[in-house]
């Protein structure tokens, strides 16, 4: 893919790092680089942050109670969609988990947040860990290729 001055952007997007807090902000702060590379306005590139450092702070935070492991970031840009996922190896979230704002649990409203700003989330999860997938479809990735 190119842009309009001719530079060369990187469809894709993937890194691998421990599940720790300052980790989980340093890919952050590397997917909003990548992200800049596209031609994204202002607030779809808001939400995509948002809700990727959400997924990434979750990681952190609640897959790995017993000890270290990994967190693995992949964006890529397909047609007019972004998708990004993040996945884990941890413990998995509980089948239990309350789905509505404001109830009471272990952490906060990181998935019904991620679930609000995206146009599409998928959560899979089980004993053996959990994939995150978020997919939006920004209005000026469809205005770029009209049909």
């Amino acid at each position: 893919m190119r842009t309009s001055g001719g530079a060369v952007v990187t469809s894709t997007f993937e890194e691998l790092a421990p599940a720790l807090p300052n980790e989980m902000a340093g890919l952050r702060r590397k997917l909003t680089q990548w992200l800049a590379e596209l031609p994204l306005d202002p607030g779809s590139t808001h939400d995509i942050t948002l809700a990727t450092y959400e997924a990434l702070a979750n990681v952190a935070t609640h897959a790995y109670p017993r000890g270290n492991g990994w967190a693995r970031l992949e964006a890529k840009r397909a047609g007019d969609a972004v998708t990004v996922t993040v996945t884990d190896t941890g413990c998995g979230i509980a089948a239990t988990r309350p789905h509505q704002a404001g109830l009471r649990t272990s952490g906060g409203r990181g998935l019904v947040l991620i679930e609000k700003v995206t146009d599409q989330t998928d959560i899979d999860s089980g004993e053996n860990g959990t994939t995150v997938r978020m997919t939006w479809r920004p209005a000026a990735l469809r205005d770029e290729n009209p049909a």
